[in-house]
């Protein structure tokens, strides 16, 4: 059998697979000390589903990996055909920035990205072993070669034992026209890891020429579009100062913008779902396994929101190349027969031709609550997990997770300690810490109600909080990470700049700083009051929201961080790693099983573990002493 060797390998070319493999290659820096393995290279960052990225919270999460040096951001900006920040009626902690982007630019961007890196190797080619020994990875064994490996980072996505469904219809295989990976999950299980089943779903795909286009509603998007990285080129004529190019980012945005249409479905719609339930994988019982509740089927929209006459249904482009276009709010693995009934009873759609049926897929998963934090498993030590294999949903949330797993995967290689983000430092810290903390009976997806100081984790500052983590860990490297630095160094200074003058400034006879917590003040307002300082012309607008957005929270923001600084001693203390939870006998069965299973960290993740009270952690932290205290002097059971 030959041999080569990497550092890292990373397994799948998905959102997950290219941000982990980005990460290591970062901190890396060697030639070929990374590869990915995928059973088709064209289908690297390739978009499944619907091509749009971000949203509520997920937007949050897409400008934090980019803070952190990451491709989504960059091949967002570079390949987005409509964009448009969500929920700007309401506060700015709870906006998601988020794009429509055409699906075939997305994957040749991220592609090149990949191929420009001379620290990144594919290989072509399904894994068929993990190498394990004394409890660690040695490597992989890759179409019958033997690949060595200090660290290996697992990213499945949704074809671990896929199925897909289309009515009483059944295929092998995680996505359209690709197969599925069968031979993984065994070889998980022989290592004694505990699998689940989940399911996703997509909707049919239209020809745009089939539908009466322009009689439906228009869905625009921003008249002034908001890039997601730091590093994109605001366009001419907007209300963005120019920032620091990326490459092959001329100006922003890079595509021909595009609207989208919206229609709904309808009584006749609902009715014909009903008389084919029967006929439908989830109620037939084809399908056992758990879908997203917050991306449901329009079968069960319509069975749990019986009392509802229609739902919206957002018709999206997906590229400016061709005309096939996204029915985001009709997921469904109803029959193909039903599906053009369905569709047809839909205004403007009476003609509209299918090019593709929505379809369900059930695949396995990896039950987090075996990993920790950073991604490794607890199984096998250098075995690292990221994406949908953890029961997560959305390119987002897969990206995050990729991040955190290849930047630990090569701290290891490198015999530097590992890093976790915490709950206050980002969104990334939420997932990661809701994962291991939680069993997912459902595939996971983020929002901003998970993060409890959301008033912090804004998307406007994801740069100031996680950039210069970003360059102390190493993942600012080349020129892309001199650039992001000298992009962030600036907005600093200006911030600073624009920070210190309000104080000083009146308006009409009024404190500037008073004015900003008016209900009828916004960021735009203070940019015109400020106009008349010349030391501010071409300060960013993106400057002026997060100014704003410091002053007119502050009270909260203050309240907020002294939270955290309250709760920082407990939330990083750090459990005894084999510790018996068993033994501490004094602790409620309910408490001694919740830790046995979950194993946390810290005493903040104990403290959020499903059956865990707040008398049990205080109760925890006085048997952990006694456990730690030498054996002679140890009581009530918990000297073993």
């Amino acid at each position: 059998m030959s041999e080569r060797s990497f550092q890292v390998v990373v397994i799948g070319g998905g959102h997950a697979g290219v941000e982990a493999a980005w990460a290591a290659a970062n901190l890396l820096r060697t030639e070929k000390s990374v590869a990915i393995v995928t059973i088709d290279p064209s289908k690297i960052g390739v978009m499944s589903c619907n091509p749009a990225i971000g949203g509520l919270a997920k937007g949050q999460l897409v400008r934090e990996i980019d803070a952190l040096g990451g491709v989504m951001g960059l091949a967002t900006d570079a390949t987005g055909i409509q964009f448009k920040v969500l929920n700007t009626s309401k506060g700015q902690a709870v906006r998601g920035p988020r794009a429509q982007c055409d699906k075939h630019a997305y994957a040749e961007s991220v592609q090149a990205m990949i191929a420009s890196r001379p620290e990144i190797e594919v290989l072509r080619g399904t894994v068929d072993e993990l190498i394990v020994s004394g409890g660690s990875i040695r490597g992989v064994v890759v179409a019958g070669q033997k690949i060595e490996a200090r660290a290996v980072v697992l990213t499945t996505g949704t074809f671990m034992r896929a199925l897909m469904h289309t009515g009483e219809s059944k295929v092998e295989g995680g996505r359209y026209g690709e197969a599925s990976a069968v031979g993984i999950s065994a070889t998980l299980r022989s290592l004694g890891f505990e699998l689940g089943r989940l399911k996703t779903g997509t909707p049919p795909r239209l020809k745009q020429s089939t539908i009466r286009w322009d009689e439906l509603d228009i869905a625009r998007g921003d008249q002034h579009p908001t890039p997601f990285s730091d590093l994109t080129l605001a366009g001419a004529g907007g209300r963005h100062a120019a920032l620091v190019p990326a490459p092959s980012i001329a100006r922003f945005p890079v595509l021909e913008q595009i609207n989208c249409r919206q229609t709904r479905t309808t009584a006749e719609s609902h009715e014909l779902i009903r008389a084919n339930l029967h006929r439908a994988p989830m109620y037939s019982g084809q399908i056992e396994s758990v879908g997203p509740r917050y991306c449901p089927s329009i079968e069960d929209k319509v069975v749990r929101f019986a009392e509802r006459e229609t739902h919206g249904v957002f018709l999206e482009p997906e590229s400016l190349r061709d005309d096939w276009i996204y029915c985001n709010g009709i997921s469904t693995s109803l029959p193909a027969d039903v599906q053009d009934k369905i569709v047809r009873s839909m205004p403007g759609c009476e003609q509209a031709e299918i090019y593709r049926y929505g379809y369900a897929v059930e695949y396995d998963m990896v039950r987090p609550h075996q990993i920790a934090a950073t991604g490794m498993t607890r199984v096998v030590e250098g075995l690292f997990l990221a994406g949908q294999i953890n029961g997560t949903s959305g390119y987002e949330e897969a990206a995050a997770q990729g991040l955190v797993a290849g930047l630990n995967a090569a701290l290891r290689t490198l015999e530097r300690e590992p890093f976790t983000f915490g709950r206050d430092q980002a969104y990334i810290g939420v997932l990661m810490d809701d994962l291991v903390t939680k069993t997912p009976v459902e595939p996971y997806r983020m929002f901003t109600s998970r993060a409890e100081h959301r008033l912090i984790l804004r998307a406007d500052n994801s740069a100031d909080r996680l950039t210069p983590i970003a360059r102390e860990l190493g993942l600012l490297s080349g020129e892309l990470g001199e650039r992001r630095w000298e992009r962030h160094q600036a907005r600093a200074a200006s911030i600073r700049a624009v920070d210190s003058r309000i104080d000083r400034l009146t308006v009409d006879g009024e404190r500037l700083s008073k004015l900003v917590r008016m209900p009828e003040f916004d960021s735009t307002r203070l940019m015109e009051a400020m106009a008349g300082e010349p030391e501010f012309d071409g300060v960013p607008y993106e400057v002026w929201e997060t100014v704003f957005a410091e002053r007119r929270y502050a009270p909260y923001i203050d309240r907020a961080r002294n939270d955290i600084r309250r709760g920082q001693e407990m939330e990083r203390r750090r459990l005894p790693d084999r510790i018996d939870y068993h033994a501490l006998t004094p602790l409620r069965t309910e408490a001694r099983a919740a830790l046995s299973r979950f194993r946390p960290e810290t005493f903040g993740q104990a403290s959020r573990l499903e059956g865990i009270t707040p008398a049990d952690v205080t109760l925890l932290a006085v048997l952990v002493q006694r456990y730690q205290q030498p054996p002679t002097a140890r009581a009530d059971g918990v000297n073993t």
